[in-house]
């Protein structure tokens, strides 16, 4: 049962929401110093002075957009100290080491110091009671760390390497190191590792213990390997580093510090957003803020919640879908989901997962078939298989359902959800990025575990690795191709799954009794990632006249999304009648492209944007039917494609 004092505790952070922020840590280490003491110089000047203000003016200080991220408030994080206390709680003989590895990378300035004078291990009660060890993943604490086996096995699991020499590395070539000298003790010299994607490996390619039944650690298994992962990549070859999303550039002139008063601007300014896909923990830090002591304001965690919608829905995936008549009554939907990131979609921690919410309509607006519906109040997905649900190539009930994730297994290779019994994974069917091959040498720690990886449409096209797309194929019976359908589906992101929380909460410890306080009145919405729909032209034949398109193919537009035009290629077999008209998707027609009678054979029409008024037509998804009669016959067919008009 949860104690009284933390029911109203809880209680008055729901009614009160943030109070006012805690100042930033000035405290300092051997080793380390408060963001407070960095905030100093490196804070936005005055409103008439232009010291780390962007062109429009805007406040663009490290401190600024840092302390309202999930890296700021690692150590704060109350699931993380919640999950923490449940592997001691299972594991009590390994409670040293689960804690002192723990913060190894969630409180670094607390347990490097600590470890530097000489303790074997660091506790998150130690951590608690340390403004400077509860600051997170702070200033002193990535600027110190020196390029010493980056990229190497050596340096994954938080084996960063840290001295006493107060050299702070920094982005730019002949840093003005006087005025850090005086301040802070501290000299800042150039250090190209702090825009490599091997820096943040030290932490974000973690691999844990694996204890078996007897409770005996027999090895290891990867718990994230994103950097693993972009190895495995087209991102790699191509320079585009962590940083180029998590830390994007701003690439006019900045004033980096406001001493001295003469300092020259530097470009480019590297944004501290360090924004992933935690919406959902960054409410409850944002909600629960006055509490858990952080140090960002409700307006600093709006500006970073937003900055993280705007990367899960614009930079992190999109959809495609295309549908065709196969049979009398049988629909055809693919539905085409590409990673746009550098590494698996979703990444890194095993609580993450995403679904297809699909959804048919018919023509009075009434679902006729659902998959992926979910529970508002659990968020949990309806209809789930158990232990768990498998991967889909083909789709055709409405209790089957694509979920992306990676499901931990432990020895005896059931799912499991402690991170010490992990032994592998029973599913890993995280959508890889663009290039990944199963032929890489960082293979054997990213595989893709289960069904997927015998799917011919995961990752493939072509008979080629490395699409980076998943394509799902719902098979719908049971329809009448003579009405109008309505598909929508959606792409759908949760931080935590309910079955990983569920794991959790049956250990009781103060860490947990709060995070399932703030857990059970948090919103469960999963974020919408993105949402494209179709319009089901009816064929204009009864069902009983209808027959497969074999005589009459529409193949998908190219390029595809396109601007200024798109080919649009039709075959036939025989002469007939043909027209192709141009719809948006509410149905109406903005083009009628081509009507007349056309010999049997290949055809090819272009279509420049352009409605039948000849105004260009607004960017967006726009659907290509064609209708051809056959001469001979008088049979009627139609077919309809996707395309996309872009700005």
């Amino acid at each position: 049962m949860r104690t009284l004092k933390t029911f109203f505790i809880i209680l008055a952070a729901m009614l009160l929401g943030t109070t006012d922020a805690q100042d930033l840590p000035t405290n300092q280490s051997t080793l380390f110093s408060g963001s407070g003491n960095c905030a100093n110089c490196h804070s936005a000047g005055g409103a008439t002075t232009n010291v780390l203000r962007d062109a429009s003016g805007k406040d663009i200080a490290p401190p600024t957009q840092w302390r309202s991220t999930m890296m700021a408030n690692a150590a704060r994080d109350p699931f993380w100290q919640a999950k923490v206390s449940a592997e001691v709680a299972a594991h009590p003989q390994f409670k040293q080491f689960i804690e002192d590895k723990c913060s190894t990378c969630h409180s670094p300035m607390g347990r490097t110091e600590a470890h530097y004078l000489g303790q074997e291990y660091y506790s998150l009660q130690e951590m608690n009671s340390d403004p400077l060890a509860m600051d997170g993943v702070s200033c002193t604490a990535c600027h110190q760390i020196k390029d010493v086996n980056l990229g190497a096995p050596e340096s994954f699991s938080g084996h960063y390497t840290i001295e006493n020499d107060h050299l702070i590395y920094g982005p730019y070539q002949n840093p003005v190191a006087r005025p850090m000298q005086n301040n802070s003790g501290y000299t800042p010299v150039f250090g190209q590792q702090v825009s490599k994607s091997e820096l943040c490996a030290t932490c974000h390619t973690l691999f844990t213990p694996t204890v078996d039944n007897n409770g005996e650690i027999i090895g290891e298994a990867p718990e994230q390997t994103p950097y693993l992962e972009w190895k495995n990549s087209r991102f790699r070859a191509e320079g585009v580093e962590c940083q180029s999303c998590h830390m994007p550039r701003y690439d006019d002139p900045v004033i980096i510090s406001n001493r001295p008063g003469n300092l020259a601007s530097r470009t480019p300014f590297f944004n501290h957003y360090f924004v992933g896909g935690n919406v959902f923990m960054l409410r409850i830090l944002k909600q629960h803020g006055a509490e858990l002591g952080v140090t960002a304001t409700a307006a600093h965690f709006d500006s970073t919640i937003a900055r993280t919608l705007r990367l899960l829905q614009q930079e992190t995936a999109e959809l495609a879908a295309s549908f065709a008549w196969s049979t009398d009554d049988t629909l055809i939907v693919k539905v085409a989901v590409k990673n746009k990131t550098g590494h698996k979609f979703p990444t890194a921690y095993p609580s993450r997962r995403a679904w297809l919410l699909f959804d048919l309509k018919n023509d009075a607006g009434q679902s006729v078939f659902t998959s992926g519906g979910w529970n508002a109040d659990t968020g949990e997905i309806n209809d789930l298989d158990s232990p768990y649900e498998k991967h889909y190539d083909v789709i055709t009930r409405p209790d089957q359902v694509q979920i992306y994730q990676p499901l931990m297994s432990d020895v005896d290779g059931n799912v499991n959800y402690t991170l010490l019994r992990a032994a592998g994974y029973v599913k890993d069917n995280r959508i890889p990025p663009q290039g990944f091959t199963t032929s890489h040498a960082t293979y054997d720690s990213v595989a893709i575990e289960g069904l997927a990886a015998s799917d011919p449409n995961f990752n493939i096209a072509d008979g080629v690795q490395g699409s980076g797309v998943d394509t799902v194929t719902y098979r719908l019976g049971g329809l009448d191709p003579a009405s109008d359908y309505k598909v929508q589906v959606k792409l759908l992101y949760q931080t935590f799954a309910p079955r990983f929380v569920q794991d959790l909460l049956q250990y009781s410890t103060p860490e947990i009794e709060r995070m399932q306080g703030y857990y059970s009145g948090a919103d469960k919405s999963p974020v919408v990632i993105q949402t494209t729909e179709l319009l089901v032209k009816a064929t204009g034949v009864r069902q009983e006249e209808s027959q497969a398109p074999a005589a009459f193919v529409l193949a998908p537009s190219f390029p595809n999304p396109f601007n200024p035009s798109t080919t649009i290629r039709v075959q036939i077999q025989q002469s007939g009648r043909l027209a192709i008209e141009i719809f948006d998707i509410t149905g109406k027609r903005v083009r009628s492209l081509v009507k007349g009678v056309y010999p049997g054979g290949a055809h090819r029409f272009v279509w420049d944007g352009r409605d039948d008024a000849g105004r260009q037509a607004a960017a967006g998804n726009y659907f290509v039917q064609a209708t051809f009669r056959e001469r001979q016959t008088g049979k009627t067919l139609r077919q309809a494609i996707k395309t996309t008009l872009l700005k």
